[in-house]
This record gives C-alpha cells, sequence and structure tokens, in this order.
C-alpha cells in the first residue's frame, strides 16, 4: 500500500464535517419572529400599565404645578422639557431592547432547533444502511437533545453491531 493510498484510506475514515452557513443562524424564521413577536408583544402589555400607572400616580401632581401659577410658568416649561427628553431616552431605550430581544430570539431558536439538522442527516444515514455515522453537536446546545444525541449513536452501534454478525 503506497503512502497516498494509506492518506486517502485516513481521509475517507474521518467524519464528514457539514460547514456552518450564515443561513443556519435563521434555520427556522418563522419560529424565531413568532418568539419575538410573543416577547415584543408581552413587553408592550407591561409597557402600557407602567404607563397607566406612571400617568395615575403623577398626572395630578404634574397638574397642580402647572396651574398653581396661572398660565404658563417655569416649572411648566420645565417639566414639558423633561418629559421630552424621557421620551426621546425611553424611544432609544426601546429600539435598543427589541435589537437584543431579536438578537436573543435568534441565538436561542438556534440553539434549540439548531441540533435537529445533524438528527435528521443521521437518520437519513441510518436509513441508507449507513450505520457508522455518528451525531455530534455542539458544545452549546440543548443539554436534552445531547443525551438524544448519545442515545442515537447507541443505537446505530447496536445495528452497526447486528449488521456484522449477519
Amino acid at each position: 500500500m503506497s503512502v497516498s493510498q494509506a492518506a486517502e484510506q485516513e481521509k475517507a475514515k474521518e467524519k464528514p464535517k457539514h460547514q456552518r452557513k450564515l443561513v443556519n443562524a435563521v434555520w427556522e424564521p418563522f419560529l424565531q419572529f413568532k418568539l419575538l413577536m410573543y416577547m415584543l408583544g408581552l413587553t408592550a402589555f407591561v409597557a402600557v400599565l407602567l404607563g397607566a400607572f406612571l400617568y395615575f400616580a403623577f398626572g395630578n401632581l404634574i397638574d397642580s404645578i402647572s396651574t398653581s401659577a396661572g398660565g404658563t410658568s417655569y416649572y411648566e416649561d420645565e417639566i414639558n422639557m423633561q418629559l421630552i427628553y424621557l421620551f426621546r431616552y425611553c424611544g432609544a431605550l426601546f429600539v435598543l431592547y427589541v435589537l437584543l430581544l431579536a438578537a436573543v430570539c435568534v441565538a436561542y431558536t438556534h440553539r434549540l432547533v439548531g441540533p435537529f439538522r445533524p438528527f435528521t442527516r443521521h437518520v437519513d444515514e441510518l436509513s441508507k444502511g449507513n450505520y457508522a455515522h455518528r451525531v455530534t453537536l455542539r458544545k452549546g446546545d440543548v443539554r436534552m437533545l445531547n443525551e438524544y444525541a448519545e442515545k442515537l449513536n447507541d443505537l446505530a452501534v447496536h445495528l452497526e453491531t447486528k449488521d456484522k454478525h449477519r
């Protein structure tokens, strides 16, 4: 056996590596969008409740300060200016929040749904009769799915030994 043939056999024994693509980050876009919308809806509900609380808690105070001097007063102008600043800052924070929330939704669903691709490839290989194929998951994938991967690998080993004894 020549050195080149031995090298080719070593390459054949290595596990095929599937290249990660950017499109895999949004593997299940509907699920990610749905999760994002649920979280934004819940956030909007809490924001409305908080706004209603603040309006009822401080509305009378603002009215009493603005009407106590009659007409426009220094305090009324100052309160209006502070409210404008408050709305600007809250708007900027909301945009930042939505971006961070979208990133968390994509990352979370990627870790949760992503392992199903190797599972699908593994089952396809088993159905073709390739019992030497094994499932390998990433380090950060959900622990419960790692347990299923081990069980699928055990099944492949069992089928492989059963196939060799025939």
